[in-house]
């Protein structure tokens, strides 16, 4: 190697800045250097049960909570970043000095969903599980919802990710958004039963499930449907087909096993089907309290519907009938080899296109012919499906004509007979007093005009003891309550304003057990 030219040396003096003019730059030694701060991350679960035929299994389950809320919280209480959780429960957060606790919350808003998890009935508490960050090392958290801590925290962290299952298939199948929906879930709360409560507060916009909780203190020994993911999407079922399709049910209860309204058993059997569909299996079980002292208070495989009551007012047939025109796509099974494979996506959209019918108001029956009519599916191949299902031949009768509601022009007068009384019941059965199909009586009325309404019932009583006393309603095309008259006299009469439109008119036993034959006449005054 040469030596270095002088005035090159010169020049190289001048620009490492050696000089006496150059300003002195220390160098920091690399432990000294300031570390960029690392965030929080981590993963969130929670503990499920699964069901066994001796009630909810003792065995724990910790899965991914999933699109969930994360937050960090200062000392004061102020909610600071936020985040949700992948696919897989994990996060990620920025790190602030103040964050004080990281917060896991039972609510999900992202990508058209907006639920919620509380434990009081308005959805103002929303569970949560709190995480100290003190001394913690934040950049590999691993938090657990447990089933077992006071408020069950776990089974709410459940019942929200049923949710989010059911409302993405209804995405997927439809292509539709659905409004914002909490469910009301507290140990020792409901104990009842299950319910769509509608919209909660009324006005709000926002839309309530109500599920059972258990007994308190003995949520082991009791009905608690937290991690009873078929019950859970049943009730979500309802909501959807409330807001994205039509009502046709009057309510009350609905044991196994009898027959009630057509409206009714379309509700119930459709909203059992959907949550089958979402879980990919026929099965449909509800349990109560733990294995081993548990039992199933639910035990139906929609596959295989058990002989017993059939046609439209068999909520099973229902949910019987719609498994198996959907079954056999996309990896739902079909055991049976029905012939038709439409699925979940085809029924939805069917239920949906349907509800643009003027006075639409189906049941298992107008649904068929509906099928049939839009040519998603062949009268040969339906009455297969229904020779397959143990159902009566008349639910796809030959003409278009509505068979519940009937129809009832204006002015018009039409004669019937309810019957809540006679056991078994004369279309097969129990007597169910309260919304069996013997005991309920409904008719589609269309006002062509506003004005004054009327109905009139003349009551003849046909059992001993006075037991002949009915009920005269007049409902929305949706099910609606509008006004009533509960007198129990041989005449019942009711009037009310409405606009033109669509509603229907119900004569009904008073639902403690009545006989009577009746005539009822309609007018627009």
């Amino acid at each position: 190697m040469g030596r270095a030219h002088p005035l090159a040396a010169l020049l190289l003096l001048l620009l490492t800045a050696c000089g006496p003019s150059a300003v002195a730059r220390p160098t920091t030694p690399p432990s000294a250097r300031a570390t960029p701060p690392r965030g929080i991350a981590g993963t969130v679960r929670y503990e499920a049960r699964s069901v066994t035929a001796r009630g909810l299994s003792q065995e724990l389950d910790a899965r991914p909570a999933r699109y969930v809320e994360v937050l960090t919280r200062a000392a004061d209480g102020r909610d600071l970043d936020r985040a949700l959780t992948d696919a897989e429960g994990r996060f990620s957060l920025p790190t602030r000095g103040e964050a004080a606790a990281l917060v896991v919350r039972a609510r999900s808003q992202s990508d058209g969903r907006d639920l919620a998890v509380a434990a009081d009935p308005f959805g103002r508490q929303v569970y949560e599980r709190v995480v100290p960050l003190a001394g913690t090392a934040t950049d590999a958290l691993d938090v657990l919802a447990q089933d077992d801590d006071a408020r069950g925290t776990g089974g709410a962290f459940h019942i929200l990710d049923t949710l989010v299952r059911g409302v993405d298939a209804v995405t997927r199948w439809t292509g539709r958004s659905l409004p914002p929906l909490f469910v009301y879930w507290a140990r020792g709360g409901t104990s009842e039963w299950s319910f769509y409560r509608g919209e909660r507060p009324q006005g709000s916009g926002r839309f309530a499930l109500e599920l059972m909780g258990g007994n308190a203190g003995h949520h082991r020994e009791s009905d608690t449907d937290e991690h009873d993911e078929a019950i859970i999407l049943h009730e979500l079922g309802h909501f959807v087909f409330d807001r994205l399709t039509t009502d046709s049910s009057i309510g009350g209860l609905h044991p196994d096993g009898t027959l009630v309204d057509p409206g009714v058993a379309w509700e119930e059997g459709r909203a059992s089907w959907f949550a089958t569909s979402v879980l990919g299996a026929p099965f449909y079980r509800d349990t109560i309290g733990h294995a081993p002292g548990g039992s199933l208070r639910v035990d139906q495989d929609f596959e295989h519907v058990p002989a017993g009551p059939s046609g439209a007012g068999s909520e099973r047939a229902v949910a019987g009938v719609l498994w198996d025109l959907g079954d056999g796509v996309d990896g739902i099974p079909d055991t049976d080899a029905d012939g038709v494979a439409l699925g979940p996506e085809a029924l939805m959209r069917a239920m949906i296109a349907l509800t643009a019918e003027p006075g639409a108001m189906p049941e298992l029956s107008g649904f068929l012919r509906f099928l049939v009519r839009t040519s998603a599916v062949t009268p040969t191949a339906l009455e297969a499906v229904l020779s397959r299902a143990q159902q009566p031949r008349a639910l796809l009768p030959a003409d278009d004509v509505p068979r519940w509601p009937r129809s009832l022009a204006l002015p018009g007068q039409v004669a019937g007979k309810i019957d809540g009384v006679t056991n078994p019941a004369p279309s097969g059965g129990p007597p169910r007093p309260e919304n069996g199909i013997d005991a309920v009586h409904a008719y589609r009325v269309e006002l062509p005009r506003a004005g004054f309404f009327t109905a009139a019932l003349e009551v003849r009583g046909e059992s001993p003891g006075g037991r002949d006393r009915l009920s005269l309603e007049l409902r929305s095309i949706r099910g609606v309550l509008l006004t009533a008259s509960r007198e129990g006299g041989p005449r019942e009469r009711l009037g009310r304003v409405l606009e033109a439109g669509w509603y229907t008119v119900y004569v009904r036993d008073r639902g403690d057990g009545n006989r009577a034959s009746y005539t009822l006449r309609v007018a627009l005054e």
